[in-house]
């Protein structure tokens, strides 16, 4: 089990905690053999004594010299707790996060850039032909209202990564588990029954949160009406525009194991969605265990959704104020992966084919399908 896409993986994970549980076997909540915390318990102790790297961790709370499976979960923890630039982490880092970019099938790179609520000037698309066209990638419009350029090799990425930046693009960070999209609609600025501008609202919430690194990805959406046209309902967190303002449902989730969101509060004005957002994603990041997506999180949430307004509406627990405080200090210290990255000159020797050579590995050839140019 799980050696195929790998979607059945926490599902399976689950059947055997609630066999062992049932057979009077406590399970074992640790992270992995190199420590004996479970990731809700490892972040607590790195925000408590404000510990910056993998190795600090590992020396006072871990044995060994860690693994595939506690490093890229610490390195997570450490950005989302430090924003700090991902790429200083590399070393701990799968392959998607150590190069900024999802490796494909055939061993090339996708490159992502950031299109918030999907809006995209003429001028804009102009440059992403034109970069496309340079270095022979396959284009493809995403799900997300995003375009993706396939096929890039390895010592290209900081190149096409350059020209983009100078086109007024970022980091998209689809190689990230944090933020991903926020889809929208054209709501009431072009649509006749839009209710709510829903397009500026999944640009604003899009800047606030990209660059949050959370324990799985994060999709989102914004609709301007009833009708539901970005699919919010399906999303980590979703909005539906009313005749009073916003309806906002979390925790829901259109991959392996599809489940609507559920209504967290109703007709709402943006300052408060905001606010009962900062809450809920740094609840969210603080609380859930490695690569969870928030359906399963509150699924095995104690309480549910109850437990959960109690917590972000209500403040129950007192810790609302230090999660926007959190939030808060993610916002100001956000900056671009790749425009970071592009000035660290040790970084980017990663990319480089050959260690000793800059010439690129030439056992990688392309052929042209459906029009376009593929890797081979």
């Amino acid at each position: 089990a799980g050696t195929g896409c790998g979607g059945c993986v926490g599902t399976v994970t689950q059947l055997v905690k609630a066999k062992l549980k049932k057979e009077g076997v406590e399970p074992d909540k640790s992270l992995c053999e190199h420590f004996h915390y479970s990731r809700m318990e490892l972040f607590a102790i790195i925000l408590k004594l404000k510990i910056k790297t993998f190795d600090d961790v590992l020396l006072k709370y871990g044995t060994g010299l860690g693994c595939e499976i506690c490093k890229p979960t610490v390195a997570s923890i450490l950005a989302s707790l430090w924003n700090e630039p991902v790429h200083w982490h590399a070393k701990l880092q799968d392959t998607n996060d150590a190069y900024l970019a999802n490796i494909q099938r055939n061993g090339s790179y996708s490159v992502i850039p950031r299109l918030p609520g999907g809006e995209i000037t003429a001028d804009k698309l102009v440059a992403l032909g034109t970069i496309a066209n340079q270095y022979g990638l396959y284009v493809k419009l995403t799900g997300g209202q995003r375009i993706d350029m396939l096929g890039a090799r390895v010592d290209q990425l900081p190149h096409i990564w350059r020209d983009l930046i100078e086109s007024g693009f970022e980091s998209g960070q689809a190689y990230a588990k944090g933020l991903r999209t926020v889809k929208s609609c054209v709501g009431q600025t072009w649509c006749r029954f839009g209710q709510q501008d829903s397009t500026a609202l999944a640009i604003e919430l899009e800047n606030r949160y990209k660059g949050l690194r959370s324990p799985h990805k994060l999709k989102s959406a914004v609709s301007g009406c009833i009708r539901e046209c970005a699919e919010a309902r399906g999303k980590d967190f979703g909005l539906i525009a009313t005749e009073k303002g916003w309806d906002l449902y979390v925790c829901g989730n259109g991959g392996a194991h599809p489940q609507l969101g559920v209504l967290l509060a109703s007709n709402i004005d943006k300052e408060t969605v905001v606010r009962y957002l900062d809450r809920f994603l740094m609840f969210y990041v603080s609380t859930a265990d490695k690569l969870t997506r928030t359906s399963t999180w509150l699924n095995q949430l104690e309480g549910g959704i109850d437990y959960l307004k109690r917590v972000i509406i209500d403040d129950r627990l007192g810790i609302c104020e230090d999660l926007e405080k959190r939030m808060a200090y993610h916002v100001a210290t956000y900056e671009c992966d790749w425009q970071r990255a592009l000035g660290d000159d040790n970084y980017l020797r990663r990319f480089r084919s050959f260690v000793n050579h800059d010439s690129p590995d030439p056992a990688i050839r392309f052929e042209r399908v459906r029009g376009q140019i593929q890797p081979a």
